[in-house]
């Protein structure tokens, strides 16, 4: 499902806007703010994909939290619900990539008209991304570049700000949006992967364990070892030594 997030400072706008059944359209409301403020807060926690919002709101108004998203999610598609019929508005609309502009009193087919919109232009983001991670069940496209990312320079000195600079992206936000598509957060990803490519390492015998250590990207062999115990349940040593039980030397020398 889509994420929503619904900003207007009229009780009476965010109640009508709760009567539309958005679960028949595929959406999700994830949250519901008052205010420009109350709704950046949950775009950065709840990482909604599409945000419908009033322009005019006491302290942030609708341009600016639209500004403002977008520095978390590029792609956030927003709507604006506005009882000003102004020029100016709409072209400061449009210049932040506002997918609909509607005036208010609005109907709910013309919001549900532009929700689908927002949901087309969606898929085609996603749908023009070559998904060529080892992990083909996420679809996010920058979720899959920063696996891509990971993949390729797990060797790397990396972090979750390095991430973020990557993609050009807000590392708060990149953080809940990788937790969100993935199930895990993006030091576990990384470590799991660089673990498993550890494991590849071992079963070759042909390096000692202080060497896989810095061919994975993990610089201290000693936390190598405690990382892999809690991840496998026992030190690099013992699962080397588990491979080759058969033979007569004791391998792993070298920690």
């Amino acid at each position: 499902m889509y994420g929503l997030v619904i900003a207007d400072d009229e009780l009476i706008i965010r109640q009508g806007l709760m009567t539309i059944p958005w679960n028949e359209y595929n959406i999700e409301v994830v949250g519901i703010a008052s205010n420009g403020s109350e709704a950046l807060d949950m775009v950065i926690k709840k990482c909604p994909d599409i945000l419908l919002t009033d322009i005019r709101m006491p302290g942030m108004d609708g341009l600016s939290l639209i500004n403002a998203a977008k520095k978390y999610n590029p792609e956030i598609q927003a709507i604006l619900l506005t009882g000003y019929e102004d020029f100016e508005y709409a072209r400061d609309a449009i210049r932040l990539g506002a997918i609909g502009y509607i005036l208010k009193p609005s109907d709910p087919e013309e919001i549900i008209e532009s929700i689908e919109r927002a949901k087309k232009k969606l898929e085609d983001i996603h749908g023009r991304t070559d998904n060529n991670t080892n992990n083909p069940k996420v679809k996010n496209r920058i979720i899959c570049k920063l696996i891509d990312y990971i993949e390729k320079h797990y060797k790397e000195d990396i972090t979750l700000q390095t991430a973020a600079d990557y993609v050009h992206m807000n590392h708060i936000y990149i953080s809940r949006l990788f937790k969100k598509e993935t199930g895990e957060t993006f030091l576990d990803y990384l470590t799991k992967f660089r673990l498993k490519k550890a494991c590849v390492l071992l079963a070759k015998n042909e390096y000692k364990i202080y060497e896989i250590a810095l061919e994975v990207g993990i610089n201290d062999s000693g936390y190598f070892s405690q990382v892999f115990r809690k991840y496998y349940g026992m030190t690099p040593t013992e699962y080397r030594n588990r491979l080759f039980s058969g033979g007569t030397q004791t391998y792993g020398a070298g920690i």
